[in-house]
């Protein structure tokens, strides 16, 4: 399937048959950064970030996702486990994406949107003419992810513990670091390992309801002007190497 034609098809299905001429009605010359990529990769850090740099804002397709699930009155996790088999609200939150991506109702010089998705929905807005977008892909290694989400959720010294403890390297599957953090001598370890089982659950959810949806998978870089690897790295680095680019890929990005 096209994802042009499998995004167009799809919105015109579930929101209306004059939804793309409403979504081309918001497009305006507000340069947008849109950033992809699975959990823990470093993607809202970095947003925030650059939003502060160039004096922009910070949205989170997540934020989209919470708001649905509140106006209708369940849980995040339970309109998770809903959209496994449900179309229409997810379908919602991604022409909202979409809109946000357009600019019009954005307030403000410059915006960075990021989620699972708005790289490849940033390549539909641009066949609607929609410029001054650069499309980034966030990933890192498993090992790297699993260290970032301890670290947040049971804190340094467990990040550290982890860091010292794992296996080095990247292994086949994620299951072989979860059970590695199950046995690790933590309190909260074997919940620890049993979220971040539910957090690759909802990624691969996810990927496959895109795939099935638009005909696109959001992990294919060919949805995006750059892929960037925060393994390893800081914020700061991450920004720096970002920044960088940007002001190699067009002048707006440096004079703004």
């Amino acid at each position: 399937m096209d994802p042009l034609k499998g995004i167009e098809r799809t919105f015109t299905t579930h929101i209306g048959l004059d939804a793309i001429k409403r979504l081309t009605a918001t497009i305006t010359p507000l340069p947008v950064i849109l950033i992809a990529g699975d959990q823990l990769t470093g993607k809202s850090t970095q947003a925030r970030i650059l939003a502060g740099h160039f004096n922009g804002v910070y949205r989170s397709v997540g934020e989209l996702f919470r708001k649905a699930a509140a106006r209708r009155g369940i849980s995040i996790a339970e309109q998770a486990r809903r959209l496994l088999t449900e179309r229409g609200p997810d379908v919602e939150i991604d022409y909202a994406t979409c809109q946000w991506i357009g600019g019009a109702s954005l307030d403000s010089s410059m915006a960075v949107i990021e989620g699972r998705q708005p790289g490849w929905l940033g390549m539909y807005m641009s066949s609607l003419g929609k410029g001054n977008m650069a499309r980034l892909y966030f990933h890192c290694s498993r090992r790297e992810q699993v260290l970032r989400f301890l670290k947040r959720e049971l804190g340094e010294d467990a990040y550290r513990l982890a860091r010292d403890t794992l296996p080095p390297g990247e292994p086949e599957t994620l299951e072989v670091l979860c059970e590695a953090v199950a046995t690790l001598k933590l309190d909260g370890a074997p919940d620890a390992a049993t979220q971040l089982r539910d957090n690759a659950r909802r990624d691969n959810d996810d990927r496959k309801r895109y795939l099935e949806l638009y005909g696109f998978d959001y992990r294919d870089t060919n949805g995006y002007d750059l892929t960037v690897d925060t393994d390893g790295k800081g914020p700061a680095d991450v920004r720096d190497e970002i920044l960088q680019w940007l002001a190699q890929l067009a002048p707006l990005w440096a004079t703004l």
